[in-house]
């Protein structure tokens, strides 16, 4: 049995974080833009409305993917797997450019997809190999401001393009260039690949994943923790059309709001939670999505009521997400990309369940299923954390 002596990377630059956070703005611009685009897409590609929602299914479903993307960064390296997660962004952006039929277009997402299953977490386990511990919830809380800045800048820059140009083909030919400039810049990136710690050759870390109690109660977090959240933006907008007559444009302001929130959310985690501790952190945040949750159905017809308490339940969610990714990535250096896109997986199968479930509760039972539900999740989950997972040092 031979090892390979490794060193620890060195820190990156401001330069390389730019890097990785335009490239997670560019996959997750994509990925929002599509919610606004629908009816334009379905009226453009010949398609019912039920019909074009399969390019949100197509996206949600191929985060599924992401464990392969895990082992391909623990195989080949984080680099690696980001440039061939680009490649598959550009070739699907540049289909989603050139056509006018519905089949290639969702095979055009499918591709941007699989390109974001392979892409996310290999950023997150890159910048989690070149940052310390101590540092990494202020790196990782930059990075996941991308999320906040699809909506606020890329989707909305982006659907202005579209009404001076009457196409959404110049929005998919700007992604293609961004994904393009992206793809170059990292090929400059220094490669992690070979600076490893130290690693026994022919046990591969991804094999003792599921066999660690804390990491299988770190993605239960993630599961429970996006279903509850599911539950909730599923139907949100139809109660408030429901209860409080709430106009197209009225939606569209709080939607607007949530994008300033979520950017809220994550400039805080960024400030505070290496101080306060990364266990510490998701623990108290969820507990208090959990009960915001719980209370939210009791806003009903108020819309003073309704804003602070969704709001307020945005903010925690966006703050205690963002602190798991650090948390979770601290519990183990081997095998850290695999056990990072297995978070996406858990992501992503919590929100299929959830959009799944959540119009049913809330057709037989109504919004105050889904509220106390929700709640119920959130609660296990942080339940789940407080008693299982300990704070990382990797």
């Amino acid at each position: 049995m031979t090892t390979q002596a490794l060193d620890r990377p060195a820190a990156m630059s401001v330069p390389q974080l730019l890097t990785l956070l335009f490239g997670r703005l560019a996959f997750n611009t994509a990925f929002r833009i599509v919610y606004p685009l629908l009816p334009v897409l379905a009226a453009g590609l010949g398609v019912g409305l039920g019909v074009a929602s399969l390019l949100v299914t197509v996206q949600v479903a191929a985060a599924l993917l992401s464990p392969l993307g895990g082992a391909l960064s623990d195989a080949r390296g984080e680099r690696f797997t980001m440039i061939m997660g680009l490649v598959g962004f550009c070739m699907g952006t540049l289909v989603c450019a050139l056509t006018m039929r519905f089949p290639l277009f969702l095979a055009g997402y499918a591709l941007i997809g699989m390109g974001t299953a392979l892409y996310m977490p290999a950023v997150q386990a890159y910048a989690s190999a070149r940052s310390d511990y101590s540092q990494r919830g202020r790196v990782l809380g930059i990075l996941e401001m991308s999320w906040a800045l699809a909506a606020l800048v890329g989707v909305t820059g982006l659907t202005q393009l579209i009404a001076l140009r009457g196409g959404w083909g110049s929005a998919f030919w700007t992604l293609l260039a961004l994904g393009m400039v992206m793809l170059a810049l990292t090929l400059g990136l220094p490669d992690t690949g070979s600076v490893r710690r130290q690693r026994t050759v022919g046990t591969p870390a991804r094999r003792g994943v599921w066999r660690r109690g804390d990491i299988r109660a770190a993605l239960a977090l993630i599961f429970f923790q996006m279903l509850a959240a599911e539950l909730i933006f599923v139907v949100y907008a139809s109660w408030l059309q429901r209860d409080f007559g709430a106009s197209t444009e009225q939606l569209g302001l709080i939607f607007g709001l949530l994008g300033f929130v979520e950017l809220a959310g994550s400039i805080s985690a960024t400030l505070f939670t290496d101080r306060i501790g990364k266990r510490r952190a998701v623990v108290i945040g969820f507990l208090c999505v959990a009960t915001l949750q719980a209370l939210l159905p009791l806003s009903g017809g108020s819309w003073g009521l309704f804003l602070t308490l969704f709001l307020l339940l945005d903010l925690c969610f966006e703050f205690s997400i963002v602190s798991a990714f650090p948390l979770i990535s601290g519990l183990t250096e081997d095998g850290r990309g695999t056990v990072l896109s297995l978070m996406v997986a858990m992501s992503g199968m919590g929100r299929v369940m959830g959009s799944l479930a959540g119009p049913q509760v809330f057709t037989a039972v109504g919004f105050w299923g889904n509220g106390l539900l929700a709640g119920t999740s959130a609660l296990i989950g942080a339940l789940v954390c407080l008693r299982f997972v300990r704070e990382g040092d990797h």
